[in-house]
Formats: C-alpha cells, sequence, structure tokens
C-alpha cells in the first residue's frame, strides 16, 4: 500500500525533508509487511507423496530385487531335500549330515557330505574289486548296500552343490550318479541335469 504523497508548490527544504522521510518510512512498513506475509504455498504434498511412493518402490525393489532368481532349479523342479537317514545302514555321518541340512547350515552339510561320498567311493572300489576275483553272497551284499548308501550320498552333494549354485560340479555329480542304472532317483536327476 503505497500512499501517495502531495507536495505543494512552495514547500520549503524541511516539508521536502518531512515528505522523503514519510516516503521511507512507508517502503519499510511495505517491506516488512511483505516479510510477515506467509511465503508463497508451493503444493508440496504432491511432490512429497511423489518421493514417498519412490522411495517405496526403491526399497521393494532392493527387498524382492525380481532380476535376480531366488528359486533354485531344484525348488523350481519341486523336488524334495534328501534325506541320508532313512537308509538302512545310516551311519552317525549321515545322521550329522541330514541335521546340518535341517538346521540350514549348507557349507558344513557339504563340507561332511564330500568326505562321507569319498570314503564311500573307496569303499565301493574296494568292495567290486573284491567282488572280480570271487562270487561271494556277503560281499554282493555289502557292495548293494555300498551302492544305495554311495547313491544316497550322491544325490545329497547333488543337492547340496545346487543350493550353493555350483552348477557345473552338479552337472558332473549328475552325469557320473546316472551312469548307476539303479540310481533311485534317476528320472529326477535326468530332470535336474536338463535344468542346470
Amino acid at each position: 500500500m503505497t500512499e501517495e504523497v502531495f507536495i505543494r508548490k512552495d514547500a520549503d527544504a524541511l516539508d521536502l525533508l518531512i515528505a522523503d522521510r514519510l516516503g521511507e518510512r512507508q517502503r519499510k512498513l511495505d517491506r516488512m509487511a511483505a516479510w510477515e506475509r506467509p511465503a508463497r504455498n508451493i503444493q508440496l504434498r504432491p511432490m512429497m507423496a511423489a518421493l514417498a511412493i519412490a522411495a517405496c518402490l526403491a526399497v521393494a525393489l532392493v527387498v524382492v530385487a525380481p532380476w535376480k532368481t531366488t528359486t533354485s532349479p531344484w525348488n523350481e523342479l519341486g523336488l524334495d531335500a534328501p534325506n541320508v537317514e532313512t537308509l538302512r545302514s545310516a551311519t552317525p555321518e549321515m545322521a550329522e549330515i541330514s541335521q546340518l541340512i535341517r538346521d540350514e547350515n549348507y557349507d558344513a552339510a557339504l563340507a561332511a557330505t564330500e568326505v562321507a561320498l569319498a570314503q564311500s567311493d573307496r569303499e565301493l572300489r574296494i568292495l567290486n574289486d573284491a567282488l572280480v576275483s570271487g562270487d561271494d553272497d556277503i560281499l554282493l551284499y555289502e557292495a548293494d548296500a555300498e551302492q544305495l548308501n554311495n547313491d544316497q550320498l550322491r544325490w545329497t552333494y547333488i543337492y547340496l552343490l545346487v543350493r550353493a549354485e555350483r552348477n557345473d560340479d552338479a552337472r558332473i555329480q549328475l552325469k557320473r550318479y546316472l551312469k548307476h542304472k539303479g540310481a533311485e532317483h534317476r528320472e529326477e536327476a535326468k530332470a535336474l541335469l536338463k535344468k542346470i
């Protein structure tokens, strides 16, 4: 609100000074009034809502990460986790491996299975060599039992390799597993080999 000050034509220096001071006072009052007026109401609500939605989407993408495949080939095929305790000749090592798998301690289970499988491979070789030299029913029974044990350990080892995303090693073990015609999980192994 600017007030106009009319100065008379015959005003002296004092009148001009008073008029000048009144004009300056008015400019200061106008400036203070401008400071006290609320600032332009910037519409922050739509912008804040958009930022909140963007933040939620970013969190969802980080947590869910759809570009990462969280499902392993084993789960995609709907295969059950192996249980090495179900064998008649289950050993304490097998019970330990099963417990580690149940506890989801896959690294330790993988290491224990690798050791047990190497031991089983050695025993199976010894039994097969003994069978070549003689035809003994007891040796034949022991070799069959060890072959079942070996197949179950290898299947468990394959499971743990797939869980560890070591697909190249899993392929090698699957091919070795499929060489034995009597393997219990033969069809699942073929499907898994195609999948990985």
